[in-house]
């Protein structure tokens, strides 16, 4: 199976199977003890570098870098490393569009023909409208079939404007436009799908939406990074400017093999990079009830709805909130995963505790390095629950 295809699944089983927290002794010689925990995990999966961080309560409480950012030059992964977060970008995504449905840019039960500038309808029920709502709950019938299928077509063409990919893709005529492909059998709202497409084109949306028509890195870098002092974060390379780079790796029998960075048309779904620290100011956001530093970013009522669950469940123990997926454990957790080659990650809250923890890392995941990072997390959580 193609790794994409894999993003959606691993995203619900990983939920799933998350167990209970492990009991931590509260003493003063966690951090040691977490060190010994994660440099033994990097040995054991063969894995080059992690960043880690937890907030409460709307601060950061404890952000730490493990192992290496580039194996060749030994240069070791710091909080400001700036790691590929693959598909925990639509989490930043999903928060812009929740700030401009605040100002009252759009309705999440809008349709989102209007708001376009090419046609976009399912093809099998043209009188079912797609909402905001189907794309931030991954319900939109949109696939991502041919994109999957191309997906090295499209890595190749970085250079593809949003608009100029998403209307080859998703309207009649369109270049890479496939009724089969494009699509889903079903009707909007009516089943759960993951979709890297459906959260590509909210991003785009984000562009048309706003007052002054700024895209959403424009967006993003207005709205969130720069105030959130987030300088280690972007939606491209040359955003990144001088900002230090986690080097992706694959894992092959003898060794790690350095990757080129990834590159695809879909950036909003997954193409953000972001150090530990920076990230965690946006969990700080969603654990601080919507306000940083004194500055709101969301209201109350915004952060419910945008947490809560939707219609439509990803199965009988996960349930779809907007962007974020929940599964009541412990506490209410919601939780993003985000894989591609090179990168594996992952952000996490609780909502009850106003918590949250995240881990990323420069090499493409597996099994073995999956159970290392979920019992990382269950121990980042716990310490920020009891810290």
């Amino acid at each position: 199976m193609d790794r994409r295809n894999m993003l959606g699944l691993f995203a619900t089983s990983f939920a799933a199977s998350y167990m209970a927290p492990m009991a931590l002794a509260a003493n003063s010689h966690w951090e040691d003890d977490f060190s010994r925990f994660m440099t033994d995990g990097l040995r054991k999966t063969g894995t080059a570098g992690v960043s880690v961080a937890t907030v409460r309560n709307g601060r950061t409480q404890f952000v730490r870098g493990f192992g290496l950012a580039d194996v060749q030059a030994r240069t070791p992964v710091t909080p400001d490393t700036a790691f590929h977060i693959a598909s925990v970008s639509k989490v930043v995504t999903g928060t812009a569009m929740m700030m401009l449905h605040e100002q009252g840019a759009f309705r999440l039960d809008d349709p989102i023909a209007p708001y376009l500038d090419f046609p976009v309808l399912h093809p099998a029920f043209p009188d079912t409208p797609i909402t905001f709502r189907h794309l931030l709950s991954h319900t939109s019938g949109i696939a991502d079939t041919v994109y999957n299928e191309r997906h090295g077509d499209f890595s190749a063409g970085v250079t593809l404007q949003l608009r100029d990919f998403l209307a080859g893709y998703l309207s009649p005529n369109g270049r890479w436009y496939a009724p089969a492909g494009s699509f889903s059998e079903t009707k909007p709202g009516s089943t759960w799908a993951y979709s890297n497409v459906g959260i590509t084109l909210l991003g785009y949306l984000a562009g048309r939406v706003n007052a002054e028509r700024q895209g959403l890195d424009v967006l993003t870098q207005k709205r969130l990074f720069s105030p959130l002092g987030m300088r280690h974060t972007g939606w491209t390379l040359a955003a990144m400017g001088k900002a230090p780079l986690a080097q992706p790796y694959a894992r092959l029998e003898h060794g790690l093999q350095a990757l080129a960075p990834t590159g695809a048309p879909g950036w909003p779904a997954g193409l953000l990079r972001s150090s530990a620290r920076d990230f965690a100011r946006i969990l700080e956001i969603f654990s601080g009830e919507g306000a940083v530093d004194g500055r709101r970013y969301l209201q109350q009522g915004t952060l419910a709805t945008f947490l809560s669950p939707q219609a439509v469940a990803v199965d009988q123990n996960v349930q779809q909130a907007l962007i974020w997926t929940l599964r009541e454990q412990n506490g209410n957790l919601a939780m993003h995963y985000g894989g591609d080659v090179g990168a594996d990650s992952v952000a996490a809250l609780d909502l009850g505790k106003r918590v949250g923890a995240l881990m990323f890392s420069n090499v493409t995941g597996n099994d073995a390095f999956r159970v290392f990072q979920k019992e990382a997390m269950e121990r980042l959580l716990e310490r920020a629950r009891t810290a």
